[in-house]
């Protein structure tokens, strides 16, 4: 099954954490929320999932670098 995230926005309303971290990769007890939703999302049957970024995207491959990310 696939899911598509989108995770390009700039978080405006968090400023200033969201300056140098996109709001999807900020720690919620000390694990990024978009974890979070790729692990809900995997124990439901996702295995494949497009993230539609825009905002500080080397973040996101900086994070997850063992990932196929284009």
């Amino acid at each position: 099954m696939k899911a598509v995230i989108l995770v390009g926005g700039q978080g405006t309303r968090l400023r200033p954490l969201t300056l140098t971290c996109p709001k999807p990769l900020l720690p919620i007890v000390n694990q990024p929320f978009l974890e979070r939703q790729l692990t809900w999302l995997g124990a439901y049957g996702v295995d494949d999932v497009v993230l539609s970024m825009g905002y500080l995207p080397d973040a996101f491959r900086d994070h997850f670098p063992r990932r196929t990310l284009r």
